[in-house]
């Protein structure tokens, strides 16, 4: 099922996840119980990166020593073409995991499916089992889902009571340890954050949280919650792609605050650049990997002797990074001081390398510096790629 089928789907289950078809400890508006949509079938396809789309490396993978830090994708072992279930899980601490089941089934007869997303928080009871429970405006159980987890950790055993439109029951089978942000995930991810983090549920009045269509360079989803009476903007948070981090935007300052997760995952994000087309090249076609918020020159490339420019992290938003342990290969061509500024003095070529913090992120960079000779102009090659030692 492609994104855009995804997206849509998920709007329309927004209002069970909005109203409290769940077990969330504080008070939310009420809800809808969650139903089918019918759509035509599509085989799903294997997961693939596109040039310039964001390829989330690895991070926390499945481990017996206990729910957290435990996430990843499952799928329900007798999946089919018509009949297919997907399994996300992102834990937030050793007692609240959060998940999403995307079900679809149908036939090839009637070349047509149905899909139900159910997205919530189940509760730990035990080291190895998970309960959800769907709790109806008069307080009564509408379902309840259990999850047991295997010794491993790779399969999940997904059993439920009470009444829902699809079967989510079975085993799931550990996939990746990758997730994919979608509107069901990251309201239910907000609705579970601190209210001192997130401002939700501080006050009497309902709210919506609204989801965009669209994110920021494949990985930001900027998300915000309004008053239903007034319109107005109750918080606006930025939700990566792979929820290991969620940022609130509306500061004083304008500058983002990180309120949940970590940066090192949004530094060690990267993309595959197309390389320029060869006609006459017979050889394989390599994708160069660049990393998604690079390190650059402010304000061009042209340097000169006694040019004065900075280093920046080139972002979409005014993250509060900072710059350590900053090099020069050839002080006599171009220095730096701790705050990024280059001073270029000479003509030649030298190497600027560092590190880029933020918050608790860190990764190594590199950068070429051709300065030009008087009155010509020279350039910088960016090659800031990760390192090996790019965390430390």
């Amino acid at each position: 099922m492609n994104r855009s089928i995804r997206i849509i789907l998920s709007m329309l289950m927004v209002a069970m996840l909005l109203t409290g078809c769940g077990n969330k400890k504080e008070p939310t508006p009420k809800a809808e119980l969650p139903t089918t949509t019918s759509e035509p079938s599509t085989q799903p396809s294997e997961p693939s990166t596109q040039p310039g789309e964001v390829t989330n490396p690895p991070g926390s993978v499945t481990n017996g020593t206990g729910w957290s830090g435990y996430f990843g994708t499952f799928t329900h072992r007798e999946s089919s073409q018509y009949n297919n279930s997907t399994l996300q899980i992102k834990a937030l601490d050793e007692a609240v995991v959060l998940f999403e089941i995307d079900m679809m089934e149908g036939s090839e007869s009637e070349d047509q499916s149905r899909t139900l997303i159910i997205a919530g928080t189940m509760y730990i009871e035990d080291r190895e089992t998970g309960i959800y429970e769907c709790i109806r405006e008069d307080g009564s159980t509408a379902y309840s889902i259990s999850f047991s987890r295997s010794g491993d950790g790779q399969v999940l055993t997904v059993t439920h009571t009470g009444d829902i439109p699809m079967d989510p029951d079975g085993s799931y089978d550990y996939v990746d340890s990758t997730i994919e942000a979608d509107a069901d995930l990251s309201i239910t991810l907000l609705e579970n954050l601190p209210t001192a983090a997130t401002s939700l549920n501080s006050t009497s009045s309902t709210y919506t949280i609204q989801y965009p269509d669209e994110s920021v360079l494949n990985y930001f989803y900027p998300v915000t919650a309004t008053f239903d009476d007034t319109g107005a903007t109750l918080a606006s948070y930025l939700v990566t792609d792979d929820l290991s981090a969620v940022w609130r935007l509306d500061t004083e300052d304008n500058i983002p605050v990180l309120i949940y997760g970590t940066a090192q995952d949004m530094l060690d994000q990267v993309v595959y650049l197309e390389p320029d087309e060869d006609e006459d090249s017979d050889a394989e076609i390599s994708y160069e990997a660049m990393p998604l918020l690079p390190v650059i020159v402010e304000g061009g490339m042209m340097l000169t002797p006694g040019t004065m420019t900075k280093l920046i992290m080139d972002s979409p938003y005014p993250f509060p990074f900072t710059f350590e342990q900053l090099l020069s290969t050839d002080e006599a061509i171009a220095t730096l001081d701790e705050n990024g500024v280059i001073t270029a003095h000479s003509a030649g070529s030298v190497t600027i390398t560092g590190h880029v913090t933020l918050e608790d992120g860190r990764r190594s960079f590199m950068l070429d510096l051709v300065v030009g000779a008087e009155g010509e102009a020279g350039e910088v090659q960016a090659d800031d790629v990760p390192s090996e030692d790019a965390v430390g």
